[in-house]
């Protein structure tokens, strides 16, 4: 085995144990350029379809943000009514 060939193998050895699937799947070694290609933009499409699905579950929790944002402040406000309310009704039962 030439040391190029060796150390690929190793970085790839690395990788799926980062990844954690290092028994599942085989190492190969990848020396014809459209292989190589092919597997970037594989890998390129599953990280675009993660990031959009992250971007999918960013956007839902700030709208969820927003409608509590919304939410506790018409409760402020209404908490804001009952207060004068209160202090009216003290005012004239202390009267």
């Amino acid at each position: 085995m030439t040391e190029a060939a060796s150390t690929t193998q190793s970085k790839a050895a690395k990788q799926t144990k980062i990844n954690g699937n290092e028994k599942d799947k085989p190492q190969r070694i990848i020396s014809d350029p459209k292989d190589v290609a092919q597997l970037v933009m594989m890998r390129i499409d599953h990280v675009n379809t993660k990031k959009d699905e992250l971007t999918i579950a960013v956007k839902g929790l700030a709208d969820t943000a927003k409608q509590l944002v919304s939410t506790y402040a018409k409760q402020q406000a209404q908490i804001a009514i009952l207060v004068k309310r209160v202090e009216e009704l003290e005012k004239s039962v202390g009267k």
